[in-house]
């Protein structure tokens, strides 16, 4: 209905107002007594008051009948009107989490079959459309049709998806369809849904209300959450390194979550090659995450590496099972720039940092140092390197600073360290990112050890070395840098007891600066000499190349960015999926460099992509969001909701009552028209009937015609 033109009906008392305006009272003529005259005279005036009186009247009536047509009112609870044409929009979630099984059947299975009752419930010529959120294809039947039958069919054979479900777009989508067509009279919406908690948008919702009440659509949320919600599930899995690399061992932390009504033994195992390989039993508390790390190691040459993690089935196998997929890497390129060095000779800066990433001199596949001296750094190219170590710079040019932005802007890490050229504490300013950094050399009267100790909010590069060893109780410090007005973004590894920081990250766009405060010779400290130095520096190149790694390990419906060394910005690859088929998926890039960015992940497994005879393998897994087992209850579902008519229910026999009372009757404003008509031309032909001269008696004529004369 669209109440707005009921404000017309005012325009009703103009009828009355002219009529008001143009009544006169007779004016007395003097005239001899006639006594019929008077009579007559008497009986024609009554006659004419009832007639002005109807003609108003039916006048009115025409205007409130337009106004309440144009209104479109519907009249739904009521027996006297005919019951009209139903559209019924049926969205059932397809997400994940539906597949939850709930005693012998999924929450799908219950929700399909509760909305197979309802299109046998409907009347013939009743519309339907079928919209299933969370599936590959989500509008099954649209626009809606009467042909009840193939709808039938149809639901029947949907099955749901393994990506989640944002039922508030998919409403407002719905909504947003209908009023393009014109198809909304009529019109009720049914939901069936568990409501999780991460697909019920509550700010969303909550515009959606007052469209629905504009435009008179029926909410019914019918609720298929399921009875116990017991589950526990893998929701995430990091792995260090984020690579196969040298001897292919690995760790991996494992994150587990149960459900509320979860609880009990669980058994956690790590599969590589189809092999298993470790295993860890334990038991869960309802709603905790605990995190386990298992090791494991893997064979032979193949550019990837594809294992699983599997848990204990229940019942939402879904979230059982893990898979991932580690590039193998020859080892992580490093550029030490030594400042002090010519040529081959003089290599004082970067001795112990040699050695450290590389301990006893002997070459491993891991890490790649390569050690240049300052000229060799200026001229040569850092897209090779992942970290690039910057020790005593002999200066910090413009051109230096270029490109080391540039660098770290596209994902690398660079390490500054001081020396005796004592450059870098006043050319920090040359970088934007370090422009607010104040640095000031501290030397020390004599070496005296100073306490280290971490920090409050402990960074990554911090908590993994925690995990490790603790920082030893002192170091011995000969001079240091002490920074002040620090960046706001920077972060703290560790701090001096006495204050100041130990070593600071500053990210700049997909990549960060870090400053030591002492350098990597023992002219500043001994801290080259002890095992913290060489874990540091590993840890901390381990986190530098982190970034720069291929992830072959993605969610169903969300890109996974697959790094591909090739002259081209236009590829096509064949993509198999895990049921065996097989298509071709182009995809676009700006430029060589850049990741190709792959979609079209419908369901959870191993899909292998090749192009070119070369090939990577990507492991899908479901979203996080859809094994938490948290839903929306009725009251949570209808307060965004409140100005629309929502109706709820948690089986079909409570859908019925809701139904059961509901008519929709026939839309009204034809008949108001066609009333409007009738009335418009009665009050043309009764006006001018009764408005019609009637013939003056002979007698009467002859009469007033002498007392004329006379």
């Amino acid at each position: 209905m669209a109440p707005w033109f009921m404000l017309a009906s005012a325009v009703a008392a103009v009828p009355l107002a002219l009529h008001l305006l143009h009544r006169r009272r007779p004016q007395p003529v003097p005239f001899s007594t006639i006594r019929f005259l008077r009579e007559a005279i008497a009986s024609t005036r009554r006659s004419r008051n009832l007639t002005n009186l109807l003609t108003l009247l039916m006048r009115m009536l025409i205007v409130l009948l337009l106004a309440a047509a144009f209104s479109r009112p519907i009249v739904r609870f009521t027996t006297f009107t005919p019951e009209g044409k139903r559209t019924v929009v049926i969205l059932l979630d397809s997400s994940a989490s539906m597949q939850l099984k709930d005693g012998e059947r999924s929450c799908f299975e219950q929700g399909r079959e509760w909305a197979l009752k309802l299109v046998g419930s409907l009347n013939e010529g009743d519309r339907v459309a079928v919209v299933c959120p969370g599936a590959p294809l989500p509008r099954v039947v649209f626009p809606p049709n009467s042909d009840h039958q193939a709808i039938a069919r149809t639901l029947g054979e949907i099955e749901p998806g393994y990506g989640p479900a944002d039922l508030a777009e998919s409403l407002s989508d719905v909504v947003a369809h209908l009023e393009e067509s014109n198809r909304l009279v009529g019109v009720e919406i049914h939901v069936f849904s568990d409501f999780q908690r991460s697909g019920w948008r509550e700010t969303e919702i909550e515009n959606l209300g007052p469209r629905l009440e504009t435009q008179g659509i029926l909410l019914f949320l019918n609720h298929v959450t399921p009875t116990v919600a017991a589950n526990a599930g893998i929701v995430k899995a990091g792995f260090m390194p984020p690579a196969i690399l040298g001897d292919g061992h690995f760790q991996v932390r494992t994150t587990v979550r149960s459900s509320l009504e979860f609880s009990g033994p669980n058994t956690l195992k790590l599969v590589v090659s189809g092999a298993e390989q470790s295993r860890e039993a334990f038991r869960l508390q309802p709603e905790k995450t605990t995190q386990f790390e298992l090791a494991g190691q893997a064979q032979g040459q193949e550019p990837y590496v594809a294992g699983q993690l599997e848990l204990e089935s229940d019942g939402f196998p879904l979230d059982d099972v893990y898979r991932f997929s580690l590039p193998r890497m020859a080892g992580i390129p490093v550029l030490l720039v030594d400042g002090s060095a010519r040529g081959d000779t003089g290599r004082r800066d970067t001795f112990f940092l040699a050695r450290a990433i590389q301990p006893r001199g002997k070459a491993t596949s891991i890490f790649q140092p390569k050690v240049v001296d300052w000229p060799s750094f200026i001229s040569s190219p850092l897209t090779p390197y992942s970290v690039v170590y910057i020790c005593n710079p002999p200066s910090l040019g413009e051109t230096a600073a270029e490109k080391l932005l540039a660098f770290v802007a596209e994902g690398g890490t660079v390490v500054l360290m001081p020396g005796q050229h004592h450059m870098l504490e006043g050319s920090l300013a040359r970088l934007p990112v370090l422009r607010g950094l104040r640095v000031r050399k501290d030397v020390l009267p004599e070496e005296k050890g100073l306490g280290i100790v971490h920090s409050e909010t402990p960074s990554e590069l911090e908590k993994r070395l925690l995990s490790i060893m603790p920082p030893p109780p002192n170091v011995v410090v000969r001079q240091r840098l002490v920074f002040t007005d620090v960046p706001a973004n920077s972060a703290t590894v560790f701090h001096y007891a006495d204050g100041g920081a130990f070593v600071l990250e500053v990210p700049h766009e997909r990549g960060s600066f870090w400053v030591t405060s002492v350098g990597a010779n023992r002219d500043w400290s001994e801290w080259p000499l002890t095992p913290f130095f060489v874990l540091c520096q590993q840890e901390l190149i381990k986190g530098g190349a982190r970034r720069n790694l291929t992830q072959l390990t993605g969610v169903v419906g969300s890109p996974v960015a697959v790094e591909w060394a090739e002259q081209a910005t236009e590829l096509d690859f064949e993509l198999k999926g895990p049921s065996g088929h097989t298509r071709t998926v182009h995809v676009s890039r700006s430029a060589v460099d850049n990741p190709a960015i792959l979609s079209g992940f419908p369901e959870p497994g191993f899909y292998m992509l090749r192009r070119q005879g070369k090939e990577r393998q990507v492991a899908i897994n479901v979203p996080e969001a859809e094994s938490a087992m948290t839903y929306v209850t009725k009251d949570e579902a209808g307060l965004p909701l409140r100005q629309a008519t929502v109706y709820h229910a948690e089986n079909w026999h409570q859908h019925q009552q809701n139904l059961a009372n509901l008519r929709q009757g026939r839309p009204l404003w034809p008949a108001l028209l066609l009333l409007a008509f009738v009335l418009a031309v009665t009050e043309e032909l009764f006006a001018n009937l009764r408005s019609r001269a009637k013939a003056v008696p002979e007698a009467l004529r002859q009469f007033l015609g002498r007392g004329a004369s006379a």
